[in-house]
Order: C-alpha cells, then structure tokens, then sequence
C-alpha cells in the first residue's frame, strides 16, 4: 500500500507537530549544530552514497528539519551548494539559525524545483511522515539530475518499535512524573504524525514502484537508536534531569558500538533503522 489513509490530514498533522516539535526537537534528539556534528552528516551521506561529494554538485535536504544534513553539509563541504525544504516554518528558522541555506517550506511530495535541478537528493527520517511515499520518492526522482541519487538516512523498521516499546515502558516507570493535559496532547501528536516502519524489502519495493532500478538498501543501528530513544523520554519527562546527563558524548559511544560491533554481528533484522541509496 502506498497511501495510508488514517481519517485524519496527515500532512495537517505533521505541519503542526513539527512547528511545536521544533522549541525542543535538537534537545530531545542529542543534536548540536556544529564542525563536528557537520563531519558526521557528511560521513553519513558519503557512506551511504558510495563516494564523496564533488565540488559543484547541488544538493537537496528534502525534509530538513532544524539542519542536521542541509547546515551539516553545508559547513562541511562549503564547496558544494546544499538547499533544504521541509512543510514546518519552525523547523525552517531553526534550520536557518543552524547556517542552513536557501530554505523552502514545501511539502516533501510537492517540491518547488524544476526538473533535474540536483546530483543528490537527501533524506533523513522523512518518509516514515509521509502518507504517499510513492508520489514523495517520485517527485525526488524528478528534481534528480541524470546519474543523480537519493540518499536515505535514518528511517525506522518494525524492530526500533519492538525494542524501544521496551525501553520507554521501563523509562516511564522509572521518572514516573504524569504529563499535563498539554504534554500528554503533545505525546499523542507525536504518534500520530509518525505514518509508517519499513523494512528494506518493503521500502525497495515503494522505491521500485517509484521508477528506480538501483535499489540499495539495507539496516543499520542498534545502539544509538535506543540511546536518542532515552534521550527523547527524559527529555519530555525530567528535563533537568536531562541537561546534566552527557548525550552527546553517549551519542558518539552509541555511534561508535554500532559501526564496530552491532551493524557487523547483528542479524538484518534486528538493527533499528533502514537507510541506503536510491538511483534512477
């Protein structure tokens, strides 16, 4: 299935999540917009991509959120021209302030651009928001240059749902402190704005309906999944508890147990995100 219906404007939804999400979304998330943080979202396209970014090539972050890939790229590779679009005006200014540039609000499936505009195309947890992932991956492979490619990053499978259930269900039982009627709304929002879990089959075939014949994908990530999950719970639970505990450094120990040990001995199916790269 292509479209998810869900008696409910999906699009409508994610707009206003996000435009709220935005006050708290790189906190919650162990996100900082910085050198650092720039090296490793170009190590996470060129990974992906197979080769490194060239000089002169345009790039797209379709669903850039607060910046992570379209300022991240940009800082680290001021060479190459790096534009952004995303449906939230909040998560644009946020990713404005992060050094992101040019900036378009638009939806995902319907972008601003003119045909074969970019070498790449990025993405980094988007399609999992979107309720037609064929139309939004078909319009990502028209503003695609000949010999261009889509690069996914970051989209979550039926394990992360599994194994973070667990973990969030231990977290809450541990912090304890009941929401307010505004969080709890807020919490709901959050499920309700997430659409969909892929597998790399049932994403490659979306992607294969979608007219491309390279199809590349596979899952990666155990522990940084289940560390940004964490962080995301205490953050919406205990908040000073929060800003004392190093996330940022767990982060990169996640990061780093996942690239040496669990993405080489874990089975597919038990690594929490789907990612790879997409050709025409």
């Amino acid at each position: 299935m292509t479209y998810v219906d869900t008696g409910l404007d999906a699009v409508g939804v994610n707009r206003v999540f996000h435009d709220h999400e935005c006050r708290y979304y790189d906190e919650r998330f162990a996100i900082v917009h910085d050198r650092r943080t720039a090296r490793q979202a170009l190590r996470d396209v060129e990974s992906l991509l197979g080769r490194a970014l060239r000089p002169g090539e345009r790039v797209l972050d379709a669903g850039c959120g607060t910046g992570y890939l379209a300022a991240g790229l940009r800082r680290a590779r001021p060479d190459v021209f790096v534009a952004g679009a995303d449906l939230s005006a909040g998560m644009l200014a946020n990713a404005r302030a992060a050094g992101a540039a040019p900036l378009a609000q638009a939806d995902a499936a319907r972008l601003p651009f003119a045909d074969r505009a970019f070498d790449v195309v990025v993405a980094r947890g988007v399609l999992h928001h979107l309720p037609d992932v064929v139309g939004a991956l078909g319009e990502w492979r028209r503003v695609l240059r000949p010999g261009g490619a889509v690069v996914l990053v970051s989209e979550p499978t039926p394990t992360v749902e599994r194994h973070g259930g667990v973990l969030v269900r231990g977290l809450l039982a541990a912090l304890r402190r009941p929401l307010t009627a505004e969080e709890d709304f807020w919490e709901v929002a959050s499920m309700a704005a997430n659409l969909h879990v892929f597998t790399p089959d049932s994403l490659g075939a979306l992607a294969r309906a979608a007219g491309y014949r390279g199809v590349a994908l596979s899952t990666t990530d155990f522990a940084d999944t289940l560390l940004i999950t964490a962080s995301y719970v205490v953050w919406g639970r205990a908040p000073g508890l929060a800003r004392r505990l190093p996330w940022r450094r767990a982060d990169d120990l996640a990061r780093a147990a996942d690239r040496v040990f669990w993405n080489r001995l874990l089975p597919v199916s038990w690594r929490h995100t789907v990612a790879g790269v997409l050709r025409p």
